[in-house]
């Protein structure tokens, strides 16, 4: 609760860029179904019914801790190429002060289901675009305190508009905009992977490791949690809440650390002191590392 809380005073609005190219019709996605009694399972499905399931979930997300959120369709079926980004066809808000939010979902789930898999991944052009409207919203985020997280959900490498291959121009060009980006606005990013294509995996992880840049690179919640594990993080359930809260970028940057490296002993206790909340957290504010471990 407490790092929501902090989230939502210093994050004006989220953004999510939607890869729905050809590709995501491929049939090796999940899509997680959470139970009534917390349980949750992975259902196969295609990658494309991963990043609408993914999506919806995130659009109730974002309602609930009331953070306005904008999700923006890669390939929208009627838009004409070089023609302007336009509300309901090509993306689509979501905000409570809106009003009436089951409406609001259902036209997200309408937009959804009528721009099923098609076309290539030109992930460049829809950055810049992404890159012109934020722009125009900086003073009034700057004078707020408040910068914009931008998740790109995707499946493959940048391609242009025009090929469905991916050139090391391409790439080159994706990883430029993705600089410009960050170094001319106040925004954050995290890319959601949904795919295990190694050449893909590797590109995007090599994104991460090189470039200085405020970037996190996600799988789906069973690869996060046994990278979180594999790091020595085992002393803790990664739950589809946490798992959510990195998707939509977080200003808690031990989240972000928690499947790149073993925590500190002060982070393990800070890490601890936010799962337990205000009550179990002021609980174990009085103890030893030792007492700590022992509680946990």
């Amino acid at each position: 609760a407490g790092v929501v809380a902090e989230d939502d005073q210093r994050i004006g609005r989220r953004i999510y860029l939607l890869d729905n190219s050809g590709s995501t019709a491929t049939g090796d996605g999940s899509v997680l179904v959470e139970g009534r009694n917390g349980s949750a399972t992975q259902v196969p499905g295609t990658r494309w019914e991963e990043i609408c399931a993914f999506t919806e979930d995130h659009a109730r997300w974002n309602l609930t801790v009331d953070t306005p959120c904008e999700f923006v369709l890669l390939n929208s079926w009627s838009r004409v190429q070089g023609s302007g980004m336009q509300e309901g066809r090509d993306c689509l808000h979501i905000d409570r002060s809106l009003g009436d939010v089951a409406a609001q979902l259902q036209q997200l789930s309408t937009l959804l289901r009528h721009n099923g898999p098609r076309g290539v991944t030109p992930l460049v052009a829809r950055l810049e675009e992404i890159h012109q409207r934020v722009y125009a919203e900086a003073p009034g985020l700057a004078q707020r305190g408040q910068l914009v997280f931008l998740t790109i959900v995707t499946d493959g490498l940048p391609t242009s508009p025009y090929s469905g291959s991916s050139t090391d121009a391409d790439k080159q060009s994706f990883i430029f905009t993705l600089r410009n980006l960050c170094a001319n606005l106040p925004l954050q990013l995290v890319i959601r992977l949904c795919t295990d294509d190694k050449a893909t995996v590797e590109f995007y992880n090599h994104v991460d490791e090189e470039l200085e840049l405020p970037l996190d690179i996600l799988d789906d919640i069973v690869g996060e949690a046994q990278g979180v594990a594999s790091h020595g993080n085992d002393w803790f359930a990664y739950t589809p809440t946490l798992h959510r809260i990195r998707e939509a970028g977080t200003l808690c940057k031990m989240l972000d650390a928690i499947d790149e490296r073993k925590l500190t002993k002060l982070e393990v206790r800070q890490l601890a002191e936010a799962l337990c909340g205000a009550s179990g957290g002021a609980s174990l504010a009085g103890l030893t590392d030792r007492q700590v471990v022992r509680e946990i």
